[in-house]
């Protein structure tokens, strides 16, 4: 029997990479986020593996999911953890590294196997951070786009661009309608500002001037006329060996912030107007092209585990056209996520993996409503339709996440 997998939820890596320090603390809200949301990673362990958290979810809760057709992790505190004899693990997989998360599991990382030992990511070092940054994303764009690239892809105009101070990013204004500013170091949507007007605001300003003081640059990129967002999922395996995984359907907000994942996505009904056929051609092209353009890249060399690289489709003059590779992300992402959650999904069945955020309280009332409209039905043992929770909705929480099948789309 393989041994145990140690997973752990830390939606902040990037900011703590951002940071730098091994004592960071997120801030609060984020804190409560992390501890609210724990236990999701038992959607990627089975009955040997384990999940660290500090908030045992009930027995009752544990049945529910259990019932659902998911094998259990042990979901244990870090103290029970640190008590186990070394050798009781085979490796850990935080949803990501970083100097803070290395500082935490320090006694969790000696009780695992040599092989974990001699991984690449066992250690933090400085080149590690070129993970995370977005100008290292830009870099494998630039890769893509050079090697014999289809018509198809983004124009070379519109790719992004560092920049350091207000007056780049004026300038790029008389260029563009509109332009997104994201930070180096970021997740989710979050360290993103669209600006739509030709001049920047105090606010504006006040938002760069801290970036660029913390970061050092920016990146700026034109707005495109979005159709969809995709993320294209690999895993790197410890041999350096790509595997493909296949990619996912998300959904941000109108600022750029992660709402939710489709399950099963179906191209047809999410884009009715458009050709299927030649969108399920760009995407098997594209993710092709960044498997090829990885095997040499950065990530390989540094980084092992899951990879998601985001990516969009675009309308540009009533032509279908695709940006293979706004960012990547070198960790577990909600993408990820949803395709290990669609294996105890009913293959008919589409839906949507979605978080929630209210005041303490909220997300358990959310609950009991929609058990009531959307009761969670099962077919052929795999749920089929209805609403399921994916962590235990009790008074104290303010954040959720939840599985919505049988919904329109």
């Amino acid at each position: 029997m393989a041994k145990a997998t140690v997973y752990y939820f830390n939606p902040t890596c990037e900011l703590a990479i951002a940071n730098g320090s091994f004592s960071y603390m997120p801030p609060l809200l984020l804190q409560e986020m992390e501890r609210d949301l724990a236990i999701l990673p038992f959607a990627f362990a089975n009955g040997n593996d384990f999940v660290l958290t500090e908030n045992l979810p009930s027995t009752d809760y544990q049945k529910r999911l259990k019932d659902a057709g998911f094998d259990l992790p042990r979901f244990c505190s870090l103290a029970d953890l640190e008590a186990f004899p070394t050798g009781s693990f085979g490796n850990i997989c935080p949803w990501g590294w970083s100097p803070a998360v290395h500082f935490k599991i320090m006694k969790l990382k000696e009780k695992c196997d040599d092989r974990f030992k001699a991984n690449p990511v066992f250690s933090w070092r400085n080149e590690n951070q070129l993970l995370f940054e977005r100008a290292t994303s830009l870099n494998l764009l630039t890769e893509i786009l050079n090697q014999n690239s289809p018509d198809w892809f983004i124009d070379r105009s519109l790719v992004g661009e560092k920049v350091s101070s207000c007056e780049e990013i004026e300038l790029l204004l008389k260029k563009h309608d509109s332009i997104v500013l994201k930070a180096p170091v970021s997740s989710s949507g979050r360290g993103i500002q669209i600006i739509r007007k030709t001049k920047l605001n105090s606010s504006n300003r006040h938002w760069i001037s801290g970036i660029i003081k913390q970061q050092n640059y920016l990146i700026a990129e034109p707005f495109l006329n979005k159709l969809i967002d995709l993320s294209f999922q690999f895993k790197i395996l410890p041999n350096s060996e790509i595997n493909y995984l296949g990619y996912s359907v998300f959904e941000t907000n109108s600022n750029g912030q992660y709402k939710g994942t489709f399950i099963h996505p179906d191209l047809k009904i999410i884009l009715p107007q458009e050709n299927v056929a030649e969108l399920e051609k760009m995407i098997t092209t594209t993710a092709n092209l960044i498997r090829e353009k990885l095997k040499k890249s950065v990530y390989t060399n540094l980084h092992r585990g899951f990879l998601g690289v985001d990516a969009l489709i675009y309308k540009h003059h009533k032509s279908l056209k695709m940006h293979p590779c706004i960012e990547v992300n070198s960790r577990m992402n909600m993408g990820i996520f949803t395709m290990f959650l669609e294996k105890k999904i009913h293959p008919h069945s589409t839906g949507k993996l979605e978080l929630f955020y209210g005041s303490a309280g909220e997300y358990s009332n959310f609950y009991k409503e929609q058990v009531k409209l959307n009761p969670p039905k099962f077919q052929d043992g795999k749920l089929h339709a209805g609403f399921l929770s994916l962590v235990e909705a009790d008074q104290q929480k303010k954040f959720g996440a939840y599985i919505s099948l049988g919904v329109p789309i």
